[in-house]
């Protein structure tokens, strides 16, 4: 099988019946793709065994294995399975795709969770455990990277590859793969003793502990000096790092990290009862709805065919005829900024080259557009109709006047510019763009990803590239930023504001030095 660009790049080849978009990260043993299943028109997260390890029965052993482990287990807190197979020399797994970001990039942007949050990814994720345990499968891998989250609150355990049945051979060297992460590992996998599920729970007390500690509960230099720690060492009491939070969760999670396994609790069931009793007490209200989590960054994605949030998984799976079937990842926000994809701009262009006016009766009309019972729903569906009247609909039938509906009303506001420059509305635009500029609730990736397009438009319609302030301020903003930052407002931006931003000369070389530089 020819394989475009690096060898072992997948992206735009067809697995049986899957159509591969793009990679989304490398493993140990595995690829993540992003794919297309044809036969049902829904997209996945395509992971397939690396070429480097095909051959090696102990390897393609362990990733059927952790196929039949995790198919094992349905339960919305989980990453669902949906098939494995081996096509021609590509073993795969095609399993559920969740729009989103991990809980280690969300802490790595946020610090410290707030006190619902953390209580809201600590229960679903003991939830998922608790499924787990009920079939006698330990994961023995839970950690941030592992616990994935949505834009509306939901929580999915991923990664079953290192997942045992009790019982079943515990040889911790197998096929030379380190099992399960120091910085969160238990003490007696650490020692390469038999483990049962409150090894699980000693993992999920050390992530617990990260995301209202804002760091792990020890660290070190070296993967063994770091293990030396989970056996020997007592953490830092998060009373001291975090004196707001309740004594009763502080509780919690240091028994979770109880050295040995018999002082932690004894099931996943014995965690659940412990928190709903704190829920109940001090997060009245809260039960079981998920909250939105605040700034979570759903990386940019490529599509096929529109594009969805989880809300629209959910119509799917329910077999709801009033929106399309089928869902469509997200990697397009970043905190507020919208991707046009590849589709809809091909269709924007056609419809500039035919010069039909896109924007006729949408100018701030909602007419005919019904209002959903919740501005995620709202959005959602904003993003499958992409016309300004959605977009618009956002707003008005949801005001923008807490903070999740702000940061809402800002995403849409940065979709109405994009679809007002792709019609060439340049006008709108501006004032669309201004507005998040404009906006005291704009954080610096909204107001760095507004810039740039400003400059473009600027240089576009004034012919200002030889000194533009637009891109001069997004320039200096940049340079201030840690490079994921940088990474992700780039890869936010549509290809051809980029290409032609990146062209710019002027703003890539060293400013002159002086005589009185020091």
């Amino acid at each position: 099988m020819s394989r475009p660009g690096e060898p072992n790049d997948l992206t735009n080849q067809t697995i049986a019946g899957y159509t591969i978009l793009h990679r989304l990260g490398v493993g140990g043993m595995s690829e993540v793709y992003l794919a297309f299943q044809q036969s049902l028109h829904r997209h996945v997260a395509l992971k397939v065994l690396r070429a480097d390890f095909v051959g090696s029965d102990e390897h393609e052993q362990r990733f059927l294995q952790e196929a039949r482990a995790a198919a094992s287990l349905i339960h919305p807190n989980i990453v669902q399975v949906y098939d494995v197979g081996k096509y021609e020399s590509v073993h795969y797994i095609a399993q559920e795709y969740v729009p989103g970001s991990n809980l280690n990039s969300f802490i790595q942007r946020r610090g410290a969770l707030p006190l619902d949050e953390s209580v809201s990814i600590l229960w679903q994720a003991t939830a998922a455990l608790q499924k787990a345990a009920s079939i006698g499968l330990v994961h023995r891998d839970i950690k941030p990277d592992n616990l994935l989250l949505t834009p509306d609150g939901e929580v999915k355990v991923a990664d079953f590859g290192l997942a045992r049945a009790r019982g079943q051979n515990q040889n911790l060297t197998a096929v030379g793969v380190a099992l399960g992460t120091p910085l969160y590992m238990s003490p007696e996998q650490i020692q390469g003793l038999s483990v049962d599920s409150r090894s699980d729970l000693y993992s999920l007390g050390a992530t617990a502990y990260h995301m209202l500690a804002g760091r792990p509960p020890f660290s070190g230099d070296t993967p063994l000096a770091l293990a030396m720690q989970h056996l020997q060492a007592e953490p830092t009491p998060l009373s001291q790092l975090r004196p707001d939070l309740p004594e009763e969760l502080v509780k919690i999670v240091h028994r979770l990290l109880k050295k040995s396994p018999e002082e932690r609790y004894g099931s996943a069931t014995e965690v659940a009862r412990e928190l709903r009793a704190f829920i109940d007490t001090h997060l009245e209200g809260l039960g079981d709805r998920m909250i939105p989590f605040s700034g979570l960054i759903i990386e940019r994605q490529a599509v096929v065919s529109g594009a969805s949030t989880l809300e629209l998984q959910r119509w799917m799976k329910g077999g709801s005829q009033s929106l399309p079937n089928g869902t469509v990842p997200n990697r397009w926000i970043a905190r507020g900024a919208i991707l046009a994809t590849p589709m809809l701009l091909g269709m924007l262009a056609s419809f500039a080259i035919l010069r039909i006016d896109l924007f006729a009766n949408q100018r701030t009309a909602t007419a005919g557009v019904i209002r959903e019972s919740s501005i995620q729903r709202q959005f959602a569906k904003a993003i499958v109709e992409n016309d300004l009247k959605h977009w618009n609909a956002v707003s008005e039938y949801f005001p923008p006047t807490d903070a999740v509906s702000r940061t809402y009303h800002l995403k849409s506001e940065l979709q109405i510019a994009r679809l007002r420059l792709e019609g060439e509305d340049f006008d709108s635009a501006e004032s669309a763009l201004r507005r998040v500029l404009n906006s005291p609730h704009a954080d610096d990736v909204m107001t760095t990803i507004a810039r740039i397009e400003l400059g473009w438009l600027t240089s576009k319609t004034r012919r200002e590239t030889i000194s533009n302030e637009h891109y001069d301020r997004a320039m200096r903003d940049l340079s201030l930023m840690v490079p994921e930052k940088q990474k992700l407002i780039r890869e936010a931006l549509p290809a051809k504001i980029r290409t032609e931003w990146e062209n710019v000369d002027y703003l890539h070389k060293e400013p002159p030095t002086t005589e009185t530089d020091p």
